[in-house]
C-alpha cells in the first residue's frame, strides 16, 4: 500500500493475489474503469487507485485491509486541515503561572489541535448544509467522530497532535473547544503542582527563608531544617534533590543573603553599557593597583638580616578612557591620599607637555577611599566628580586597563607574580622556577623603573592617537589649570615662613637661598604677614607666597638679576629694570596719592572742631616766629571769652563732600602732600 499524490493505491500483487483476476484487472485498465496511478517494470510496482474500482472489488478490499478504509477516512481531513496561525501566536505568548512560556514542541502540538478541529468544524457544516439543501435526514454524528477518531493516527504524521483517540472523548473535546477555545487544550497538570510538596506560599516562604541564609547552606543542610519544620507543622517532607530545583527557581530571591548585597548587583542587576569618550580630557577614572612583579627587600631584625621576596609595589593610574591613555600615575608602596595627589600632579605636567598648558578633566570618577580628604583636589582636577557606587567594578574602566597591563607587559619578566590568588592554579607561573629564581629579583628601585619603563612604553605607543583626538574637543570643554592652582594644590614647601623684606621674599629652596619678588602694588601692604613658599622642583621660576590662615595668595617671580657696570648689560636688561622702575613709581604715585587724601581729611577734621585744634597746639608745644609759645597760648585763653571775634582763616584746600571715595583725587595736587 502507498499513498501517492493524496490517493490511495494497491500494488498489482495484492490486488491480483485473491481479490481480482489479472485478465479483469487488465480489462478495467483497458475500459478506463480503474486508474491506473503507476506502471510496472524496471523494478517498479504498478499501483492502482483503490477508489477507482467498482464498489464489489473496492469493499472487498477494504475488508481484507481494514487500516486502509482509515487511510481512506483521514484523507478526507487531511485536505481540510489549514495551519492556525492564530493559535500558534497565542500559545507562544501564553504565560504559565511561574512566569514560563509553553515549550516550543509544545506550542506546534497544541496548535496543530486547534488546526484539526477547526477542519471537524468545517466538514460538519459542509454536511450539514449539504442535508440542508437536499432535505434529507442529517447523518448521526456517532459514525463522524469514530471516522474522525480513527483518522487521527495517520494525521499525526503530517500533524502531531495531542487529541484523544476516543471518538466520545474526541466529541467531548470538541464542545469543550467551541466553548472556551485555545485554552482548553493547555492542562492544569502541566506544571506537576499535583506532585508538588511545596506548593503554599507559607511553604516557598520558610523554604526561600533557610536558602538565603548567609551560610549558604548545602541542599542537605536546607533540606533537614525544612522538614524538622514540617514535621512539626504537618507538611510534606522534601528531598535535597527539590531543595535544588528550588535554589534555582529561587535563585533571584535568595542569592542577595546566599553571596551579598554587591554579588547581587553585579550579576542580577540590570547592568549599564556605556560608549567611550569621544574626545580627550573628557573624562578620567583612577584607581591604584598591586603590580604584579615581586622585589626582594632585606631589613634587619634581632636574628640578623633577613631578605623577603614576595614584595610589590602599587601604581596609581590616572586614565583617560577615549583609549586608555595614562595620563598620570604615581608608584608607592601601598595605595594612599599622598600617592593619589602625586598621580593627579603627573597628570597635570603630562598634559603640559603634551598640550602646551595644564588642563583639567570635564569629569573624574574615582571610588571611595580616601573620599572626604581627597575630595577637594578632585573639586580642582575636574569639573564634575562621579564617584563609582561601592564594590561596582564593573562601572571603573580602569579595572579591566590594570588586567591588560599584567597581561601585555608585566608576564615579560622573570619576577612577574601571576594573576591573583583567584585564578586557575594552571595559568599562574610556575612557582618552583620562581623559588629558583628569587635571587636574581630585582630591589625595589629595581622595580620602580620596570614600572616607569612600562608606563613609557604606553604612551608611546598611543600618544599620536591621543593628539590626533584633541581635534574633538570642543572650545567650551578645554579647562586650563592656573599655575597658581597647581601649586597651591601640588606645589611642595620649604617648612619655614618668610617674611617680606626690603628685596622681597627671600626662602630657601632646595638648599639655594632664592629672591623672589611681587609686582602686584598690594602685596607690600602686608609686610607683617608670614609667608608660607609653595613651589614646583621643575620650575622654579614662580612660587606661591601663603599667608597663615590662606586668606591672601600672591604669585611671586625670581627677581632678574642686573649688572653692575653697564659694559655687562646684555639684551634684556634694560627692559627689566624699565619693569621695575616703572613699579616704583607707580608704588610711589600711590602712596603720595593716599597720603595726601589723609592729610586732606585731617585738616578739614581739626578745622571743624576747635577743641581737638587747640588741644593740639598745647600737646605739641609748637613756637611762633619769635620762638614763642607761652604768649600765644595766654592770648588765645584770655581772648576765649569772645571766640566769635577771633578771626579764622581757612585753609585753601578743597572740601570733599560727605561720601566722596577716597580714591578721587581730581581737585588736589598729590605734589603739595608729597612724602617724597
Amino acid at each position: 500500500m502507498e499513498t501517492i499524490n493524496g490517493q490511495i493505491c494497491i500494488s498489482h500483487a495484492e490486488l491480483t493475489g485473491r481479490i481480482i483476476t489479472t485478465s479483469n484487472l487488465n480489462a478495467l485498465v483497458r475500459k478506463g474503469q480503474v486508474q491506473q496511478v503507476r506502471k510496472g517494470g524496471n523494478g517498479r510496482t504498478a499501483l492502482f487507485a483503490v477508489d477507482s474500482l467498482p464498489l464489489k472489488w473496492r469493499t472487498e478490499v477494504y475488508k481484507r485491509y481494514p487500516d486502509l478504509q482509515e487511510q481512506a477516512d483521514s484523507r478526507e481531513f487531511m485536505d481540510t486541515i489549514e495551519p492556525d496561525g492564530s493559535a500558534l501566536l497565542f500559545y507562544q505568548s501564553y504565560k504559565l503561572s511561574d512566569g514560563r512560556n509553553l515549550p516550543e514542541v509544545k506550542q506546534v502540538e497544541l496548535a496543530n489541535n486547534c488546526a484539526i478541529m477547526n477542519a471537524f468544524r468545517r466538514c460538519i457544516e459542509d454536511c450539514q448544509s449539504k442535508r440542508s439543501k437536499s432535505g434529507n435526514k442529517r447523518a448521526p454524528l456517532g459514525e463522524f467522530w469514530r471516522k474522525a477518531a480513527n483518522s487521527l493516527e495517520y494525521l499525526a504524521d503530517r500533524f502531531p497532535h495531542s487529541l484523544p483517540r476516543s471518538a466520545r472523548r474526541l466529541q467531548m473535546k470538541f464542545s469543550e473547544y467551541l466553548e472556551q477555545g485555545y485554552v482548553c487544550f493547555i492542562s492544569g497538570k502541566y506544571q506537576n503542582n499535583n506532585a508538588g510538596k511545596v506548593v503554599t506560599e507559607d511553604q516557598e516562604s520558610l523554604l526561600a527563608t533557610i536558602l538565603s541564609h548567609h551560610n549558604n547552606l548545602t541542599d542537605v543542610r536546607v533540606a533537614d531544617y525544612y522538614n524538622h519544620a514540617a514535621r512539626e507543622i504537618g507538611w510534606k517532607e522534601i528531598t535535597p534533590a527539590a531543595v535544588g530545583v528550588w535554589r534555582e527557581k529561587l535563585d533571584v530571591v535568595v542569592s542577595a543573603g546566599r553571596l551579598g548585597v554587591s554579588n547581587f548587583r553585579n550579576n542580577k542587576e540590570m547592568q549599564v553599557k556605556r560608549s567611550r569618550p569621544t574626545a580627550p580630557f573628557l573624562m578620567w577614572t583612577l584607581d591604584g593597583w598591586t603590580v604584579e612583579l615581586l622585589y626582594q627587600d632585606t631589613k634587619q631584625t634581632k636574628r640578623g638580616n633577613v631578605t623577603t621576596y614576595t614584595n610589590r609595589l602599587t601604581i596609581v593610574v590616572v586614565l583617560d578612557p577615549c583609549i586608555d591613555y595614562p595620563i598620570g600615575y604615581a608608584v608607592g608602596k601601598q595605595e594612599c591620599p599622598e600617592l593619589i595627589k602625586e598621580a593627579l600632579r603627573n597628570a597635570a605636567v603630562h598634559s603640559r607637555e603634551l598640550f602646551g598648558e595644564m588642563l583639567r578633566a570635564n569629569q573624574i570618577q574615582c571610588d571611595h577611599y580616601a573620599f572626604k580628604a581627597m575630595s577637594p583636589l578632585y573639586a580642582v582636577m575636574g569639573d564634575k566628580l562621579t564617584p563609582a557606587r561601592v564594590k561596582n567594578a564593573k562601572a571603573k574602566p580602569v579595572e579591566p586597563y590594570f588586567n591588560y597591563l599584567n597581561t601585555t607587559f608585566c608576564n615579560r619578566f622573570n619576577n612577574w607574580s601571576g594573576y591573583g590568588v583567584t585564578t586557575d592554579p594552571k595559568r599562574q607561573p610556575n612557582s618552583e622556577a620562581l623559588n629558583k629564581l628569587r635571587h636574581q629579583f630585582p630591589d625595589e628601585q629595581g622595580v620602580r623603573k620596570q614600572i616607569d619603563e612600562i608606563m613609557y612604553l604606553e604612551r608611546m605607543c598611543k600618544v599620536d592617537k591621543f593628539r590626533e583626538l584633541m581635534v574633538n574637543l570642543k572650545p567650551e570643554r578645554r579647562l586650563p589649570l592656573s599655575h597658581e592652582q597647581y601649586l597651591l594644590n601640588f606645589g611642595q614647601e620649604t617648612g619655614f615662613k618668610n617674611a617680606l623684606e626690603g628685596c622681597g621674599l627671600r626662602p630657601t629652596i632646595l638648599g639655594v637661598k632664592r629672591d623672589y619678588d611681587c609686582f602686584d602694588l598690594t602685596f607690600r601692604e602686608h609686610a607683617a604677614e608670614r609667608w608660607t613658599v609653595k613651589y614646583d622642583p621643575d620650575d622654579l621660576s614662580e612660587i606661591l607666597a601663603v599667608n597663615d590662615n590662606g586668606t591672601r595668595r600672591y604669585m611671586l617671580t625670581e627677581k632678574y638679576v642686573q649688572p653692575m657696570a653697564l659694559a655687562d648689560r646684555k639684551p634684556g636688561d634694560y627692559e627689566q629694570l624699565a619693569r621695575v622702575q616703572d613699579f616704583n613709581k607707580q608704588l610711589e604715585q600711590q602712596t603720595a596719592e593716599r597720603m595726601a587724601l589723609n592729610y586732606q581729611r585731617t585738616e578739614q577734621l581739626i578745622a571743624s572742631t576747635p577743641a581737638l585744634r587747640g588741644s593740639i597746639e598745647d600737646r605739641l608745644l609748637l613756637t611762633d616766629s619769635r620762638g614763642q609759645h607761652k604768649d600765644q597760648r595766654s592770648r588765645k585763653r584770655l581772648a576765649a571769652a569772645d571766640i566769635k571775634a577771633i578771626e579764622v582763616k581757612p585753609v585753601d584746600v578743597p572740601v570733599i563732600p560727605q561720601g566722596a571715595a577716597a580714591t578721587d583725587t581730581s581737585d588736589y595736587r598729590a605734589d603739595d602732600y608729597s612724602i617724597f
